[in-house]
């Protein structure tokens, strides 16, 4: 058997250059080219300053005070600020979120595997495995252990090309990032969603890093919490299973167009997953989880707010709308994990926390951060009454 089983086709052929770059389960470099390209499109970027970086470490140092006060969370060390840009979101969010991207990747893999008896007999394609049966020496499984990390490569840079142009900040996208634990802020988006809802500049600094230090603060101060969340995200990502009609079309697409077929695609092209019953349990799981994070750290914001800033109500209102738009990105990300980090989320769980501070206290509330168990489901974050019953009411 060949070393290449589809060196005659010409859209392998004219693959295999870009084949050998990158280790893993998807091609890194062509996910950083393509997410710098996709990123470009949004346009230039102000440079960062002193001054810049200065007013938002002053404005996080104000509020993780005022936050810890209200919220009786404590924190081991000052909170750590850096002001980016969106070619720096890129890089680090392929190292910090890589854990998860290579999870939807091997995960992907093997829904594509299961496509080589299929696709065998597709114009062009070889079958030398005519049952179907999966064994290793199928030429066509082997040629998708190759092109499979090209196509993840583009995708995820597709991905995160398109996400780099609307993160403002680290919890934007609230999911657990492995790096150095610093909160960061994309100053080129901050700026445009100032001037596009007409925000006085210096005051949406101050919310959004109150924002920002107000859910660091949960992070740093729940050592169980990112743990806990990562498994959310995985079994969410173990759940997945794709639609093999749609990708025996999007091969055919490839087999006839070339890379005419891989330029055409959009973030929002994510591949197509299928809603299953364990799928749907997975993400009841991690929307409820979402919901009381956002909300408990919209809430503990807005307890503290006026001791930051005056007059945010307008901040308030363009940012609800803001997020109730999604990109894009946000988009393919909400396709890809059938779960959208929106307004409603946030607005949900933000009710809860408000009930159970009226009729038991913050320190009451502060019971979920106890222990997993304690967390609502989705039903208690919809009824508080009986998340107290369950978790307050039940101690002796």
């Amino acid at each position: 058997m060949s070393q290449q089983p589809f060196g005659d086709i010409p859209l392998f052929r004219e693959l295999q250059k870009l084949l050998s770059s990158g280790e893993g389960p998807i091609n890194t470099e062509i996910a950083r080219q393509v997410g710098g390209a996709v990123a470009a499109q949004a346009g230039a970027e102000p440079p960062v300053t002193q001054e810049t970086s200065q007013s938002f470490g002053d404005a996080v140092r104000n509020a993780e005070v005022l936050l810890s006060g209200y919220t009786r969370l404590a924190l081991d060390e000052p909170m750590r600020v850096q002001v980016v840009n969106r070619s720096w979101w890129i890089d680090s969010t392929l190292d910090a979120w890589k854990w998860l991207l290579d999870r939807l990747a091997e995960r992907f893999t093997e829904e594509l595997g299961k496509m080589g008896g299929e696709l065998g007999g597709m114009p062009g394609m070889p079958n030398d495995d005519p049952g179907g049966t999966g064994d290793p020496g199928n030429p066509m499984a082997a040629a998708m252990g190759q092109v499979g990390p090209l196509l993840l490569g583009l995708q995820a840079g597709q991905l995160l090309g398109g996400l780099s142009t609307d993160t403002l900040s680290r919890y934007y996208f609230p999911i657990p990032r492995d790096d150095a634990g610093q909160l960061f802020f994309v100053l080129g988006n901050i700026d445009m969603v100032a001037r596009d809802y007409g925000f006085d500049e210096l005051t949406f600094r101050r919310w959004l890093a109150t924002q920002e230090a107000s859910r660091h603060l949960v992070v740093s101060s729940v050592p169980w919490l990112q743990r806990y969340e990562r498994s959310l995200l995985t079994d969410l990502v173990d759940s997945i299973e794709l639609d093999v009609g749609d990708l025996e079309r999007r091969m055919m697409d490839l087999q006839t167009k070339g890379m005419e077929a891989l330029s055409e695609k959009s973030p929002s092209d994510a591949l197509p997953v299928v809603q299953s019953e364990r799928h749907s349990r997975a993400l009841d799981r991690v929307r409820a989880f979402t919901a009381l994070f956002e909300g408990y750290g919209a809430h503990a914001a807005e307890a503290v707010m006026p001791q930051v800033v005056e007059g945010t109500a307008r901040i308030d209102e363009g940012m609800a709308r803001h997020r109730s738009s999604p990109s894009e990105g946000q988009a393919a990300l909400s396709t890809i994990l059938g779960i959208s980090f929106d307004r409603a989320l946030e607005t949900k769980g933000e009710t809860f926390c408000a009930a159970v501070v009226k009729m038991k206290g913050l320190a009451a509330l502060n019971r979920v951060w106890d222990a997993p168990d304690n967390l609502p489901s989705s039903q208690e974050i919809r009824d508080p009454f009986q998340w107290m019953e369950r978790v307050l009411e039940s101690e002796p």
